[in-house]
C-alpha cells in the first residue's frame, strides 16, 4: 500500500498569503483537513489558485467562522485509519481533552483532529483504546500546519513551518 499525505490546517484567521503557500508547496498531498476559524480565507486561498485543489478537503466551522453552513465534526476514514475531526470549541479543548477524546470514541475512531487551543499537541495512548489527539498548532500564531503521513493503517504525525 502506498503512504498517503494528508495536510491538516487551522486557526488562519486572515492569513491567506500563508495558506496560499501550505497549497502551493505541498502538491503531494492526498487530502487535507480544514479544522476552523478561517473559512473565509480557505475559500479566498483556493480561488487564487491557478486550479481547483486535485483533493478532498474535509472541513467544519470554528467559533469564528460566522455565517458558513459547514459542519461542526465529521468522519472520515483514510488509508485504514479512522478520523474524527472537529474545531475544538464545542468539546472545551482549551481546558481538557477527556470529551473530546470520548467524542471521538463514542465514533469508534483512531484519531481525533482539532483545532481551537492555537497550540500544537499530539496525544498517544493516554488511556488504552483511546485515540490519538492532534492539534496542528495555528498558521496565524505559530505558522505552523500539521501533516500526517498514513502507512499501512498507521499514522506518523509533524508539524511544518510556512515558507516564507
Amino acid at each position: 500500500m502506498s503512504k498517503i499525505r494528508l495536510l491538516v490546517v487551522s486557526d488562519v484567521h486572515g492569513r491567506v498569503t500563508a495558506l496560499r503557500r501550505v497549497l502551493k508547496n505541498e502538491p503531494e498531498a492526498n487530502a487535507m483537513f480544514f479544522l476552523g476559524d478561517g473559512l473565509f480565507d480557505l475559500d479566498g486561498a483556493v480561488n487564487l489558485l491557478p486550479q481547483p485543489l486535485p483533493y478532498p478537503v474535509y472541513r467544519v466551522r470554528g467559533n469564528c467562522d460566522i455565517g458558513f453552513e459547514d459542519p461542526n465534526e465529521g468522519l472520515v476514514p483514510i488509508g485504514g485509519v479512522l478520523f474524527f475531526y472537529t474545531h475544538g470549541h464545542l468539546y472545551g479543548v482549551k481546558s481538557e481533552y477527556d470529551r473530546l477524546a470520548e467524542a471521538a470514541q463514542a465514533r469508534g475512531a483512531d484519531v481525533a483532529l482539532f483545532g481551537h487551543t492555537h497550540h500544537r499537541t499530539l496525544m498517544y495512548d493516554r488511556i488504552p483504546d483511546v485515540p490519538t489527539l492532534f492539534n496542528p498548532g495555528s498558521l496565524r500564531d505559530e505558522g505552523v500546519y500539521g501533516v500526517i503521513t498514513v502507512e499501512d493503517g498507521r499514522c506518523h504525525y509533524e508539524w511544518k513551518q510556512v515558507e516564507k
